[in-house]
Formats: structure tokens, C-alpha cells, sequence
């Protein structure tokens, strides 16, 4: 198991009423950081004392990690949603 798999399940682990997160590696350590969980809670914290941001940079010795929490009770803030786009290609006869 990867250090990467190691730190989505402890993501995963974290009880967030109203939450799921998502994570984007900007930069992989040797070791998986140990102020993760930490970090993640104190920013929910700040989003249920009513902070407007979603996406937070972790940062811990060689790491740096993108967190956003997209919210499970209500449609998804337009900034923060993942869209699919398709593209039409008229044939020309």
C-alpha cells in the first residue's frame, strides 16, 4: 500500500456531517504526514463557523495536498463543480 492510499483512507475515516472531501497530490513525501487529521477538522470547523471557502492547501514537510469539501446536503457551488463537457462535430455531407 502506497502512502497516497494510506492518507485516503485516513481521509475516508474522518466522520464530516454534510461532507465529503476531495484530495489532489501537488507533491508526494517518503513519509505520510502526521498533522493531516488535524488539519482537516480545523477547516471544517472553519466552514461550520461560516467561512465561504471550500478548498484548502495542506502543506507538511514534503507534502502538499489540495482539499476541497463539497457538501452532501445541497447542490454543489459552481466554482467548485465538476463538470462534463461534450463537444458536437456536425459532419459535413
Amino acid at each position: 500500500m502506497t502512502n497516497i492510499d494510506l492518507i485516503f483512507q485516513e481521509i475516508e475515516a474522518i466522520h464530516l456531517p454534510g461532507f465529503f472531501i476531495t484530495a489532489q497530490f501537488r507533491r508526494v513525501g517518503v513519509c505520510p504526514p502526521k498533522d493531516l487529521r488535524d488539519f482537516i477538522l480545523h477547516k471544517y470547523a472553519v466552514i461550520e463557523s461560516g467561512a465561504i471557502g471550500r478548498k484548502f492547501l495542506f502543506r507538511s514537510d514534503e507534502w502538499i495536498i489540495v482539499l476541497t469539501y463539497f457538501p452532501t446536503n445541497k447542490v454543489v457551488d459552481e466554482r467548485y463543480a465538476l463538470k462534463n463537457k461534450t463537444i458536437l462535430i456536425k459532419e459535413i455531407v
